[in-house]
């Protein structure tokens, strides 16, 4: 992640630290004259006079979730809470009527376990205001964050400069932040994988009811498969977040997620024995794993902001511009694959091309559309089905036309588009056994179309599920 956006703040003086200090004995005082069980004061320990920052936000935010689950736990509740988020470091108090040894001693199990609990400082006070100590619950004294040695002494006689102890911990942050984050968005691609291969009636394809128009895989099949590659999506986020480069740098970025993911398809083939049922969204949704950790990385604003589809877009299109040139020296001679021997004869670039222009049948029509299905109080399965026959019928989908042929796959999309333009969304979901009997009855299958809803479930994910820190 970019250290000059993460690490960037204002810097404090001497002098407003100290009046930060006294003020937060004044809002102590304050609150303990209410008479709470005990009084819980959070602070953050980060040297030096730059106190807060992105990444210092994100890890209050992580120790404020710890004491309300601690709080929880323990069947306690917070009588009256104050924040005081100033740039000399953000502050967080809590009156509670719990036993003071009770919250303490699981703040103290915190601090000792969890990633991020050097940085932490959960002070427990008294009612009379006095605070209550490590060694008086038999916790010994922290130890030196660089060197092991008692943190008390090294602090005293100023063993390790305030640059040396930031680093540390920004190291710590850095690297908690981008394992739980690439944990989280990759294992959301992978929940979308469950979601589309259990989205049922899909015309021709593998589902909860049927096998479509397939008699070399199952349900079974797309799980063992979806299972195998949660660590590469996770591998992909990770390297997004990681990538210190420019967007005019970002094919770099392409070729490393190119790299792993020739090594994915081969896990999935071992766990699939040898059927091809993610080899799409290997490509699909690795570039669009890499492309969030990017964003993330990037940005300060979190994914909820309003530019964040279109950011996304935009970063994979610097990603690629070069995905087709491979297609521009092939002649007959050189064509292998189903994909560049359709685009020797009709021009059809297929998921190179929608990943080359930034996905736009994704971003622009079908995840739009399937927000505004929901909206209408439809369920995520059955907006999953109304997007499905939209791209069914507008994008360049291989698949369909490998299993068909060009003329036929071409007819069925004229007619899908011309139904779609004027049927409800009850009309539209009424067509589907109709046609999954047509497409298996021709052994058609529209893959391409499957991974796209795939992509479609993972942005519903992506913007609605936060990431648990804890």
């Amino acid at each position: 992640m970019k250290h000059e956006l993460w690490t960037s703040g204002n810097c404090v003086s001497l002098e407003e630290i100290l009046n930060a200090r006294e003020n937060r004995v004044k809002i102590q005082q304050k609150m303990l004259q209410k008479a709470p069980t005990c009084l819980l004061s959070f602070t953050l320990n980060i040297p030096g006079s730059v106190k807060v920052f992105p990444y210092t936000k994100w890890a209050y935010e992580v120790g404020s979730s710890i004491i309300s689950k601690g709080v929880s736990l323990l069947n306690g509740d917070v009588l009256e809470q104050f924040e005081a988020k100033n740039e000399t470091g953000w502050e967080g108090f809590f009156a509670l009527n719990l036993p003071p040894e009770e919250i303490k001693t699981y703040l103290l199990e915190q601090e000792e376990h969890h990633p991020l609990g050097r940085l932490f400082d959960f002070d427990v006070l008294r009612t009379d205001g006095s605070k209550l100590s490590r060694q008086e619950l038999g916790f010994p004294e922290r130890t030196c964050l660089l060197c092991g040695n008692p943190a008390f002494l090294c602090g005293r006689s100023r063993t390790h400069s305030a640059q040396k102890l930031l680093a540390k911990e920004i190291e710590l942050m850095e690297n908690f932040f981008i394992s739980r984050l690439s944990n989280h968005i990759g294992l959301l691609m992978q929940k979308a994988l469950f979601y589309e291969v259990n989205t049922s009636l899909k015309p021709g394809l593998v589902d909860r009811l049927h096998n479509g128009s397939h008699k070399d895989m199952g349900l079974s099949t797309f799980i063992n498969s979806a299972y195998s590659l949660s660590d590469y999506f996770c591998q992909c986020v990770k390297e997004g977040l990681s990538c210190d480069c420019s967007k005019k740098d970002l094919p770099l970025l392409f070729q490393k997620l190119r790299s792993i993911g020739k090594q994915a398809e081969k896990t999935m083939l071992f766990a699939t024995q040898g059927i091809n049922t993610h080899k799409g969204i290997i490509f699909s949704g690795g570039i669009l794993c890499g492309a969030i950790g990017y964003y993330i990385s990037t940005n300060s604003r979190d994914i909820s902001s309003e530019n964040f589809l279109s950011s996304l877009s935009e970063i994979c299109r610097y990603m690629l511009p070069a995905l087709l040139n491979d297609y521009l020296t092939l002649t007959q001679n050189t064509a292998k694959t189903n994909g560049e021997k359709l685009y020797l004869e009709y021009k059809i670039t297929g998921i190179r091309g929608e990943a080359k222009e930034g996905f736009p049948h994704l971003f622009n029509t079908g995840f739009p559309l399937f927000q505004a299905v929901l909206k209408e109080d439809f369920t995520l399965w059955q907006a999953g089905l109304i997007t499905l026959l939209h791209y069914i019928a507008y994008t360049e989908d291989t698949n369909l036309i490998i299993r068909s042929d060009y003329q036929l796959a071409c007819k069925i999309q004229k007619d899908l588009q011309k139904f779609l333009n004027h049927a409800t969304y009850e009309e539209q979901l009424s067509i589907l056994p109709k046609l999954d009997d047509f497409f298996v009855s021709q052994n058609i299958s529209p893959g391409g179309s499957a991974d796209m809803l795939a992509l479609t479930y993972f942005l519903y994910f992506i913007q609605n599920i936060p990431c648990p820190f804890l």
